[in-house]
């Protein structure tokens, strides 16, 4: 445990002596800000509701977290830094972990601030507190799988572009199942719908805390690590 805090430690140290922490949350805040306020205004409604909020963080989420995972290994096995790692007392799945904590540890502080919102509408009117945790809860389990896809694309090249362009496509395609749910044939729907990123979400957001949901994006999440440890596991074997 304690490598994988000390890792944990160097990473998200890492972020902010580079350009990138500057970059991904101000962006990801931004680009949630204009969406939520200028293209569909939240206090325009009359409705107290976050879940415009929710639907462009998770929109924005599929482009940027691919951004923020794409370095992780990609960059260390480009430099040859990684190969340093490999001869220090540390595991593959412990260098995964902690990698992994610290993107989450990242993503989290750009959630974290987004509390403006609710706080903002509590002021206004009432909440129901339970979509709104709900809401959170989908966000942070949909980039945790993000997350996890990112990494394990990020372990699989030395070339940062592509690991990013691979994690991109792997989070964008079964987010954006969800919205075509309407034109999948009926025989076939319920697994389409099951494996659509966008369904969990929707339940979550609505304040439906199913343990189904959880399982599902954890399952994601330990699927998607495991791939990132064999493919450096294959790598050292190799």
């Amino acid at each position: 445990m304690r490598n994988i805090l000390a890792i944990a430690q160097r990473e998200f140290a890492s972020y902010f002596h580079s350009p990138l922490a500057y970059f991904v949350v101000p962006v990801f805040l931004g680009l949630v800000g204009i969406f939520s306020l200028y293209f569909q205004d939240i206090f325009a409604t009359g409705i107290a509701s976050m879940r415009v909020v929710f639907f462009w963080s998770a929109i924005f989420e599929v482009l940027l977290i691919p951004a923020l995972t794409m370095r992780l290994f990609a960059e260390e096995r480009r430099t040859g830094s990684i190969e340093l790692l490999a001869t220090l007392p540390v595991t593959e799945a412990q260098m995964v972990l902690g990698k992994y904590i610290a993107a989450m540890g990242l993503i989290g502080l750009s959630l974290l601030l987004t509390l403006t919102y609710p706080l903002t509408l509590s002021e206004l009117t009432d909440l129901d507190i339970g979509p709104i945790i709900g809401g959170y809860l989908g966000l942070f389990l949909l980039a945790s799988s993000f997350a996890a896809i990112g990494i394990a694309a990020s372990a699989m090249t030395r070339n940062q572009v592509v690991a990013f362009l691979v994690a991109l496509v792997f989070c964008m395609v079964p987010f954006a199942m969800g919205f075509a749910l309407g034109r999948v044939p009926s025989d076939i729907l319920p697994v389409v719908q099951y494996l659509a990123f966008d369904t969990h979400f929707k339940n979550l957001a609505r304040g439906v805390i199913d343990s189904r949901d959880v399982v599902y994006y954890l399952s994601i999440v330990a699927l998607f690590l495991h791939l990132a440890v064999f493919s450096l596991e294959r790598r050292r074997l190799s």
